[in-house]
């Protein structure tokens, strides 16, 4: 196949899954070699829409960012949560898993003049309340350990109780086998689609440039970066420090033989950037306080 112009640029060193080729199979304490000891590039996987957030986050605590989205997020057809909204005085419990099933869920109900009350919401994340707590729901439940999981276990018997799922389209099924499995009606509605971006030069070329970190905030971005890059035209990967927001993403590096270096205690933005912090001071780089 003929290469596209918006493949990545091949980088000296270039690996390409030789025997001798730097494994990406790595040791969690390998030798991770510094291309900028001022301040290290951050590499930020999310969306173009989220990424700045994260970028500002990192540039105040003395990172360079490496903004390359590799995802993006397309509306799927909204029949099937027209029906809910249709009906959803009838649920016990309304569930969000992302910032992003926030976003899609309320920009239809105020689509079609859907009134949202009358429900409790659960929700998965800081950031999720917080979308949720600026457009008026504070959740009644949130887990301690932010995970879909968690939050399906934490809520409990939930025989006879009624309960929507508005998420992505690639959403994870354990959630729902544990409603269910705990006593729970669940309608599972797909609002959106998780789609594989076009890098654009300006970020291919930033990317070519090196980097000594690089962040994964979800399973999708994990399986884009693979897709986008085939992990074979980055000579700095097996040096470079692998974090991810939590274990569910690390559990998807994992299947692609990415050794995961950082797992914040706390699954969100904000974890990461301070998890970063900490291991880079422990190389003896400073960092603002």
């Amino acid at each position: 196949m003929p290469q596209s112009s918006n493949q990545l640029p091949v980088i000296s060193n270039q690996w390409s899954g030789d025997a001798d080729a730097p494994s990406t199979d790595r040791l969690l304490n390998s030798d991770h070699r510094l291309l900028n000891t001022a301040s290290p590039r951050v590499v930020v996987t999310r969306s173009r829409e989220q990424a700045g957030d994260f970028a500002d986050r990192l540039a105040a605590a003395d990172f360079t960012p490496v903004i390359f989205p590799v995802i993006e997020f397309a509306a799927l057809p909204p029949e099937p949560l027209d029906a809910a909204l249709n009906n959803l005085s009838q649920y016990d419990w309304l569930i969000f898993t992302s910032i992003n099933a926030v976003a899609f869920f309320f920009q239809r109900a105020e689509e079609r003049g859907v009134q949202v009350e009358g429900v409790a919401v659960a929700a998965v994340g800081s950031a999720t309340a917080v979308q949720l707590n600026e457009r008026g729901f504070p959740p009644d439940f949130m887990p301690d350990e932010f995970t879909g999981e968690q939050l399906a276990l934490g809520l409990g018997d939930l025989t006879g109780k009624r309960v929507l799922l508005p998420r992505a389209k690639l959403g994870r099924p354990k959630i729902v086998e544990l409603l269910r499995q705990q006593g729970a009606e669940v309608d599972d509605v797909a609002l959106y689609d998780t789609v594989t971006a076009v890098p654009t030069p300006a970020a291919l070329a930033d990317l070519a440039a090196g980097f000594d970190a690089i962040t994964f905030t979800s399973p999708s971005s994990v399986r884009n970066f693979v897709n986008l890059t085939s992990l074979q035209n980055l000579s700095n990967l097996a040096h470079a420090v692998i974090a991810c927001i939590g274990p569910v993403t690390a559990a998807e590096a994992a299947k692609f033989n990415l050794r995961v270096d950082l797992i914040p205690d706390e699954y969100t933005i904000g974890g990461l950037v301070q998890v970063l912090r900490e291991h880079f001071v422990m190389k003896g780089v400073k960092h603002k306080a």
